[in-house]
């Protein structure tokens, strides 16, 4: 897949879905994210009868049938089954996005132009549930259907869900690309688990916190990130977009947009636990929708840390004189 093609909003290219945000890592030894945030579950509250760290094949029928499930309702285009099946931290997040691209929602989430994965063309590594979350994971080459006949290379596919209302919810789908990593890749072949285990991989037992619904915007805009060896925490206009990235890249559309006149971005930068090999780079991008079919987007603004001592928080700006300026002539 292009990583210049933003599947958040149509940039420059025909209409897609709002459905899922793209991480990619800069560096091949890292793994990247294609999560997909269309599929959703429901959050509200955590269950207490779910277990502290189950696995085996009870869990693994469970939420497979719930797997099953939503890719029916999302085939029929059947609002009400998709609900029953996709959290409530799920729909919020992907309302916000659908409301941020000026979408029509609900009707944008059966828009996607991906194809939900096969998991019977899959080898079955692993399926555990920590707390309030659960998680099924697979091998191999998965078929999203982007272009027809081309299949990705072997990597993990991870199907995560959230426990609501004493069951188990649809959240999200992540793709996992080891990019080079033939031994990791040996390893998950021949059965090997220990590689869940790692921090970028563990399961956490906390629920989400649960998004406030946005506002349509003023301007539609994405937000890049790109985060080699650092963490970083970004805040536009106080909220409701709040996001953290570590140790790779990411294309986001911002939650409730730009504003008119001045708009705040905080940046709060952090050495990565992860590690890194070479010295951390962060550089933040703001790209507007213009709707202008000569100049699709405007970069508003491109920032690089300096090369100094870090501050605890950048207090960047971003000025949107109108809409129109955005389009150019």
């Amino acid at each position: 897949m292009n990583p210049a093609a933003d599947p958040h909003f149509p940039l420059a290219s025909g209409p897609r879905s709002a459905s899922f945000v793209i991480l990619k890592n800069s560096h091949p030894s890292r793994r990247d994210f294609l999560r997909w945030t269309l599929p959703a579950v429901s959050l509200a509250a955590f269950c207490s009868g779910a277990s502290a760290q189950t696995s085996g094949p009870p869990l693994r029928g469970q939420l497979e049938k719930i797997y099953i499930q939503w890719i029916q309702a999302m085939y029929q285009k059947d609002i009400s089954r998709w609900s029953a099946v996709t959290s409530k931290y799920r729909q919020m997040c992907l309302r916000n996005q659908v409301v941020s691209l000026k979408q029509p929602w609900p009707r944008a989430v059966f828009q996607s132009f991906f194809r939900p994965p096969d998991l019977s063309k899959l080898a079955f590594v692993d399926a555990s549930a920590s707390g309030a979350n659960a998680r099924l994971v697979y091998f191999g080459r998965v078929d999203f259907g982007f272009v027809e006949g081309e299949i990705t290379p072997e990597n993990p596919l991870m199907l995560h869900f959230l426990n609501e209302d004493g069951g188990w919810k649809f959240n999200t789908l992540q793709y996992v690309n080891l990019g080079g990593d033939e031994a990791l890749k040996r390893d998950i072949r021949a059965g090997v688990r220990t590689w869940l285990e790692r921090d970028d991989f563990r399961l956490s037992p906390d629920p989400p916190t649960m998004p406030k619904p946005c506002q349509e915007p003023y301007q539609v805009a994405t937000l890049s990130v790109l985060a080699e060896g650092c963490k970083v925490e970004i805040e536009i206009n106080g909220g409701p977009h709040r996001e953290t990235i570590e140790n790779t890249s990411a294309e986001l559309v911002i939650i409730g947009g730009l504003r008119k006149g001045a708009n705040k971005v905080s940046v709060r930068p952090t050495l990565s636990s992860l590690g890194h090999p070479g010295p951390p780079r962060l550089q933040i991008t703001v790209v507007a929708r213009t709707g202008n079919p000569a100049k699709p987007t405007a970069r508003l603004l491109n920032w690089k840390i300096p090369d100094e001592t870090w501050k605890e928080t950048y207090d960047l700006s971003v000025w949107l004189k109108s809409a129109a300026s955005v389009s150019g002539p």
